[in-house]
């Protein structure tokens, strides 16, 4: 491998995936895409009145996009090799712009709905990409700056909510088109991100060891990890859907109980943020089973009289840390070229979906005192599973294929990569 004027790299390492600016453009792509997430609970009763829909119907909205972020991750996960990282980025981007343009644009119903559904591809595709790209383009800083983006991506749904109600729900079109505009701003950096090595070619020039990372029963992992996913997602959108009305039954009024759930998903942020230097310290397996312990300590304490908003809140602080840190788990324990991370977050978007509507059900069927109780089992599941995961991983020298990876010597490697590879790029992070 070769440096700038040919000269060969020391040790033959790779240079990082992302200059620094990409790698806040790249920040502000998660708070886009948090923001979008968050977006459409607050416009709910706007699109409820102009459409003369009801509550349900309204709710579909959402749904719809995140059914198509969840085609987003799959599809984008299976041309990401082909396209390389900085069209996949760029077509993301773009799709997403497009969906939320014509979201804002939109006079009918069903034309909203396709629109959702298309802002939902172009936003799994960013979620996955950045996610992915992070954990193997930032070297050792990877682990720790994942938790940042994704702490920005809580920025996003914290502040989404603040902007409606300055703007008010009437207002939701421009705003949807306001937002996917400044998807420009990413976008123009993502010259910043290099096109190749792409996860996959990493993975197939790192030495054997790395490549048959995940050992026997790699299946039985994978299937933890989605559990892990899924359920977590269960009790993070349970909470965020549900708090207000646990809490107003138990008394609060309804704009206390608002505020409440607002410190919830703020709570969340903070704990990403508060997690990321403690990343290069711990394993992202005692990160993530300590948090799954302490949601679940949390989520116990919600049926103490007076603790409910706090409780509520702790276990958004604990809730936090898990996704970023879970990825980073699963990168050290399967191989960066499989299709791991893109089933782990599609399952955790299609556990954000399903698991509402069920405790929607069960709270119907036994009224919303039960929602602790579903929350208690739902958490000390996915902990049993976390610390399953950790026992069967014990041990095993799972490394990440990083960016700063060291290449074997005797690796061949074509064309496109050695041109991509041996430029170095100013201001890379």
């Amino acid at each position: 491998m070769t440096a700038r004027g040919g000269s060969p790299s020391p040790q033959g390492e790779q240079e990082p995936l992302f200059t620094r600016t990409a790698v806040v453009a790249s920040c502000l792509g998660m708070v886009i895409i948090g923001a979008l997430i968050a977006l459409y609970g607050p416009v709910v009763p706007a699109l409820r009145d102009r459409f003369g829909l009801s509550e349900p119907t309204a709710g579909m909205a959402l749904a719809a996009q995140s059914l198509g972020a969840v085609v987003g991750v799959l599809g984008f996960n299976a041309v990401h090799h082909r396209i390389g990282n900085r069209a996949l980025l760029t077509s993301s981007y773009l799709t997403m712009l497009a969906g939320t343009v014509t979201f804002g644009l939109s006079g009918t119903w069903p034309l909203m709905l396709a629109a959702a559904v298309v802002t939902g591809l172009g936003l799994g595709g960013v979620d996955f990409a950045i996610s992915r790209l992070f954990l193997i383009g930032l070297g050792s800083r990877g682990p720790a700056l994942l938790n940042v983006a994704h702490g920005c991506f809580g920025l996003g749904t914290v502040l989404a909510p603040a902007v409606i109600a300055v703007t008010g729900p009437d207002r939701y079109g421009a705003t949807f088109i306001a937002i996917g505009f400044l998807t420009l701003i990413p976008l123009a950096c993502v010259r910043g991100i290099r096109a190749r090595p792409t996860p996959s070619e990493l993975a197939g020039a790192s030495p054997a060891p790395a490549r048959r990372s995940g050992g026997r029963g790699t299946a039985v992992v994978l299937a933890g990890f989605v559990a892990v996913y899924m359920l977590h997602f269960a009790v993070q959108s349970g909470i965020g859907n549900w708090e207000p009305t646990h809490l107003h039954a138990l008394g609060q009024s309804m704009t206390g109980a608002t505020v409440a759930t607002s410190a919830y998903w703020l709570a969340m942020t903070v704990g990403r943020f508060l997690v990321a230097p403690l990343a290069r310290r711990w394993s992202p397996a005692a990160i993530v089973t300590g948090a799954c312990a302490l949601m679940t300590l949390s989520v116990l304490l919600v049926p103490v009289p007076g603790l409910a908003p706090w409780a509520y809140a702790a276990a958004g602080l604990c809730i936090g840390p898990i996704f970023p840190n879970g990825l980073n788990w699963l990168n050290r324990s399967a191989p960066a070229a499989g299709n791991a991370m893109a089933y782990v977050i599609a399952a955790a978007m299609l556990g954000s979906v399903a698991f509402p509507p069920t405790l929607g059900a069960v709270i119907e069927e036994y009224d919303v005192g039960a929602l602790p109780l579903v929350l208690s089992v739902l958490c000390l599941v996915t902990l049993a599973i976390s610390a399953a995961l950790a026992r069967r991983l014990r041990g095993t020298r799972t490394e990440t294929v990083a960016a700063r990876a060291v290449l074997p010597r005797e690796t061949t490697l074509t064309k496109s990569t050695v041109r991509t590879t041996g430029t170095r790029e100013k201001g890379a992070s």
